[in-house]
């Protein structure tokens, strides 16, 4: 394969530390490198997935606080009017 005895030894441990061109070359070496379709798609991607549901959250989140400031601005307003004066 062309790498180092420590290289080989990450690989075998599964280290993220390897580069992808070590790890396809591997799987081409022993037949399994249509494995390497699986690896990019999003379906298959647990982590990539739960952090857009974290992302989405924390968007949802945002927006409700959003929402919630908005309203009690406006409703501040209402009462600091003098009555009979039109607002916003």
């Amino acid at each position: 394969m062309g790498i180092s005895v420590p290289t080989l030894l990450r690989l075998e441990a599964g280290e993220p530390s390897v580069s992808l061109g070590v790890l396809a070359t591997a799987l081409w070496l022993i037949g399994r490198d249509q494995a390497l379709a699986t690896l990019a798609t999003p379906k298959e991607d647990r982590g990539a997935l739960e952090l857009d549901v974290r992302q989405a959250e924390d968007l949802g989140r945002a927006r409700v606080r959003a929402t919630t400031r908005a309203k009690m601005k406006k409703a501040a307003m209402r009462q600091t009017q003098p009555e009979g004066e039109a607002g916003p």
